[in-house]
């Protein structure tokens, strides 16, 4: 087995290769369009063609674009014309399979056909989900009405949420224990001035800085 160590680079030369290759086929394929293209001409203009792609030729003098399998072949069983169907060329007359002689790898293929079926899919996805959306709507149950809530209808329910708030403005704020809220008042209220201030600008006065934090954020300044 040979290897790059013993000199040669085996990768490095199966990728020129590769390129030499692809530009022969390429040289291969001018060459046979202009064989093929020789001595013919534009039907609208007589002047010089030239292909641009499989199936499709261009006037180099008007720009007119035609296939030429379909312009200058004919069907050898009955003489008819030739025209594409699907992904080949049929006589318009009589149906025989029409073998081009101006495609290079024998690939063509209808662009209206597979239009037309890329619309029909679009087309059929669309009915799918409107089909679904249908059948979703269908199957929704009705709107459910709830009656009005009748509070004297559970006993003693009045008086239970009434126990909850009946003394909450009668009850001072106690601060927790350890917590001078006066003195991070007064330390607040030290730092702002005329200019904005961000929060986390105003120093801590608690070594936690979580305590600290939610205290600075509590203090009613």
């Amino acid at each position: 087995m040979v290897s790059q160590a013993d000199g040669f680079d085996i990768v490095g030369m199966a990728f020129g290769l590769a390129e030499a290759v692809g530009h022969w086929s390429e040289q291969a394929r001018m060459f046979f369009y202009e064989a093929m293209l020789l001595n013919r001409s534009c039907p609208a203009c007589e002047g010089p063609l030239a292909m641009v792609d499989e199936g499709r030729c261009r006037c180099t003098t008007c720009g007119n674009e035609f296939d030429p399998t379909a312009a200058f072949q004919r069907c050898e069983v009955c003489g008819g014309p030739a025209h594409v169907s699907i992904r080949r060329y049929r006589c318009r007359q009589c149906g025989a399979d029409v073998a081009s002689r101006f495609l290079f790898d024998g690939l063509v293929f209808d662009p209206e056909y597979f239009r037309q079926k890329m619309a029909e899919s679009r087309q059929k996805r669309q009915d799918l989900r409107d089909r679904v959306r249908q059948m979703l709507v269908g199957s929704r149950s009705r709107d459910l009405v709830l009656p009005a809530a009748e509070m004297a209808g559970v006993p003693g329910l009045l008086d239970a949420l009434n126990s909850l708030t009946a003394d909450v403005g009668q009850r001072a704020y106690v601060p927790p224990s350890g917590w001078d809220i006066a003195r991070y008042e007064a330390h607040i209220d030290a730092h702002l001035g005329r200019l904005p201030l961000w929060f986390d600008e105003i120093p801590p006065l608690a070594e936690d800085r979580r305590l600290d934090r939610i205290r600075r954020l509590s203090a009613p300044v």
